[in-house]
């Protein structure tokens, strides 16, 4: 790899442009990156042959692993992995259901459970269910540092309107239509044994169906006048109130949740716009700031230390809960817009239990999560289960599988389940 300090900063240029990166440093991270450059040393149980920027991702056996067994034997004990782009979604699913793959996990629908149990002997695999420690598997980020509309925005960062929406959705009825009953409704707290618990009472803090109650508190903000077909109007020009959803294809059915949360809201007379994005366009929007509500995975829950928690506050520039917050955090407030101070509150504590003894660590981080619950800049619906990266379909053939896996973000699945020990009988 050439630096322009040492090879010459035209000669850089050339190579940038006849291998058609934008910059020296695009190629350098490309070259990097042991997934996209087969020539890379590692030191991992496999090394990548065909990149996965290509439809066929293949990794092989890297002779210089590292890795070893409980008896000194070199890992891996497979010799090639092959990875197949699929076109979308439903294929991997269609593949998985006729016993296609040796070993899957990521991205198979719970929905279709009983597919996968029904097809089991006939695909010569077996399904397994892996509870997730994720909070909510989706969740609603509302954008608070949100300014293309100001009166989108007035209602966005009222604390009030955030926990009447909350207080609107029917969990029990996304439980039972997304989850088939297997998740565990509520706020998107994280499991009461983790350390970070800032307790069991937080899981429905704000977050049981209550249609009193949050049109109570949508009338005390001040949203009182509706339409003929009971929505309530915006204060500034009389118009239907419109909250814009963004969703796209990931890991669990987002637009749909999102659209059965829409039919719930007429009942406090909340418009909800849903639309799906094409993922790019999806992240554009969330990191320029103008997405009002984007619906994704509450990622980094079970230990929002090891993990990007962009869905608990403002964590960076890319955070659907205010990404301009986010910018100003990363960058000690020299860009970006300086938040309001509940969240610079969290932001402070984030930061202060980085270095703080185990004990008084834990005790930050439980106040993180009891202002983020109480604020609820993020409203969860259902979690807790095998929606996200845990539906996993395993052949009969295949050696060393864990009857049962914790998966969750920081654990990348299936990664704890240790893929280096498995073998064909």
């Amino acid at each position: 790899m050439k630096y322009p300090k040492y090879a010459g900063k035209e000669a850089v240029d050339k190579l940038v442009a006849d291998l058609k990166f934008d910059g020296w440093v695009s190629l350098f991270k490309s070259k990097t990156a042991w997934a996209l450059n087969p020539d890379l040393p590692v030191v991992t149980a496999w090394k990548t042959t065909t990149p996965n920027n290509t439809p066929l991702w293949t990794l092989e056996r890297n002779p210089y692993s590292i890795w070893v067994d409980t008896d000194g034997n070199q890992l891996p004990y497979i010799d090639k992995i092959t990875l197949t782009l699929a076109e979308n979604l439903e294929v991997v699913n269609l593949r998985a259901v006729a016993g296609e793959y040796d070993s899957q996990e990521r991205h198979l629908d719970m929905g279709k459970i009983p597919v996968f149990l029904e097809n089991q002997q006939r695909g010569n695999y077996k399904l397994y269910l892996d509870p997730g420690g994720i909070g909510a598997d989706a969740i609603l980020q509302l954008n608070q540092s949100y300014d293309v509309d100001a009166e989108v925005a007035k209602w966005l960062t009222n604390v009030d309107f955030r926990r009447a929406l909350s207080l609107g959705i029917d969990r029990d009825q996304l439980n039972e239509a997304f989850w088939l009953g297997l998740g565990v409704p509520g706020s998107h707290a994280p499991w009461e044994t983790s350390p970070y618990s800032p307790g069991a009472e937080f899981r429905t803090l704000w977050s049981t169906y209550d249609l009193k109650q949050a049109n109570e508190l949508l009338d005390k903000a001040g949203l009182t006048k509706k339409d003929a077909e009971g929505y309530r109007l915006r204060t500034d020009n009389g118009q239907r109130l419109r909250l814009a959803v963004d969703t796209y294809v990931g890991f669990m059915p987002f637009t749909g949740i999102s659209e059965m949360i829409r039919e719930q809201w007429r009942k406090i007379g909340i418009q909800a716009d849903v639309s799906q994005l094409e993922r790019s366009l999806f992240n554009k929007r969330r990191d320029s700031g103008e997405s009002q509500i984007a619906v994704d995975v509450h990622w980094g829950t079970e230990n929002m230390f090891s993990h990007s928690m962009t869905s608990l506050f403002p964590f960076d520039p890319t955070s659907s809960l205010g990404s301009q917050f986010g910018l100003w955090y990363v960058t000690n407030g020299a860009q970006g817009k300086e938040p309001p101070p509940k969240i610079k509150e969290a932001m402070a504590l984030y930061r202060e239990a980085f270095s703080a003894p185990e004990k008084e660590h834990y005790e930050l981080g439980k106040k993180i999560w009891k202002i983020a619950l109480e604020e609820v800049w993020g409203i969860g619906t259902v979690g807790q289960s095998p929606g996200v990266m845990g539906v996993r379909v395993v052949k009969n053939n295949m050696g060393n599988q864990p009857g049962r896996i914790f998966n969750g973000s920081s654990t990348l699945s299936p990664a704890q389940a240790r893929p280096e020990t498995y073998f064909f009988k």
